[in-house]
């Protein structure tokens, strides 16, 4: 068999300095890591593990500048060991990061072989998600659908442009000390957060797990003191007995349900009798809009009025309607920046709230 040695090679150029685009990148790279079964832990005797075997082990951490790892990449070879380095450097448009995975290729068995890997298992996956169906997914999933990263915990924390909404939907269910509220879709715990200073009591549920995180630490206290219950679960599967909750509420995760009729089911099966439950979401006019942006647009369920009643009652819910409330004085009664308010100003005929009872 040939022996064949050669460096794969990536690089990028993203926003901020060494340092900033060092901590954003490791952080990244943990949770992509963990996501394809792999386990990072980062730091000058950090490691990369799969299961119980110790793929990467660190060999140089030099912060905002350079990571090495002693990579062995066959647990069928022991003595097989490559080196995997991360750089970062200053550019003219903020910091080149790089990564060389070096005298890689030892095991494949000739050239053809290190020529199929390469093209299958490198460039193939960097074509489909750079071509425009994964791409406007991962965006799509990124900022909105499923929020992952930094920022969005941040910004699900405090989703301003989502305040209009929260307090639309307040106003149509009225909780009180006396309700257990769910919000199906919870994100940072925002909505939950000005729902819990009602008196009342609540659940959220997420199906991503850093909105779930990010919602635990916005509402800490709450948590801690029993009136507050997080989980991590879809829409169509809550984790919650018959009847446990007296309203429920849904804001900008309708559109993006995969059976918007099975949700409603399962909110109506948790909902007691006579319980309430608002909707607020987009009608087809939004699409393009910032409301409703690409790609996101691309990917959302948009329904009529008419729509969203029919799924209502099919559910079981039996008073239902949709309204189209005026957002710009609830952007005011949030106390948002007037230029935050003046995109709420104008025809509110694109926002539907569907109001219903059990």
């Amino acid at each position: 068999m040939a022996t064949m040695e050669t460096t794969v090679a990536l690089s990028c150029v993203i926003a901020g300095d060494p340092a900033a685009a060092f901590d954003a990148f490791i952080e990244e790279l943990g949770e992509s890591l963990a996501r394809q079964g792999l386990a990072f832990e980062p730091g000058p005797n950090g490691r990369v593990t799969e299961g119980d075997l110790e793929v990467g082990r660190i060999i140089a951490w030099d912060e905002a500048k350079r990571v090495e790892l002693d990579w062995r990449q066959a647990d069928w070879e022991p003595e097989e060991h490559t080196v995997l380095e991360l750089g970062f450097a200053p550019a003219e448009d903020g910091t080149a990061v790089t990564v060389e995975h070096r005298g890689f290729g030892r095991l494949c068995w000739d050239e053809a072989e290190l020529a199929g890997w390469f093209a299958d298992q490198a460039v193939a996956p960097l074509l489909a998600a750079s071509a425009p169906r994964r791409l406007g997914d991962w965006l799509t999933d990124r900022a909105a659908r499923r929020p992952s990263g930094r920022r969005q915990r941040e910004s699900y924390k405090d989703p301003v442009y989502h305040r209009p909404s929260f307090g639309a939907v307040l106003d149509a269910l009225q909780p009180g000390p006396d309700d257990v509220l769910l919000e199906v879709g919870c994100g940072g715990g925002a909505f939950l957060q000005q729902a819990l200073a009602s008196g009342c009591r609540a659940a959220g549920v997420d199906h991503s797990p850093e909105m779930v995180r990010a919602a635990a630490e916005l509402n800490a206290d709450a948590l801690s003191a029993g009136r507050l219950e997080l989980a991590r679960a879809g829409a169509d599967a809550l984790p919650f007995g018959d009847d446990s909750f007296t309203c429920a509420a849904m804001m900008q995760v309708f559109f993006f349900l995969p059976d918007p009729a099975a949700a409603l089911a399962e909110v109506r099966r948790v909902v007691r009798h006579g319980g309430r439950l608002a909707v607020f979401t987009v009608s087809e006019r939004a699409r393009g809009t910032p409301a409703s942006p690409e790609p996101m647009a691309s990917r959302s369920h948009y329904f009529t009025d008419e729509e969203l009643v029919e799924l209502a009652q099919a559910a079981g819910f039996a008073e239902s309607r949709v309204g189209h409330p005026d957002l710009e004085p609830y952007a005011r009664a949030a106390g948002l920046p007037d230029e935050v308010v003046a995109a709420f100003a104008g025809d509110p005929v694109d926002g539907q709230l569907l109001v219903a009872r059990s």
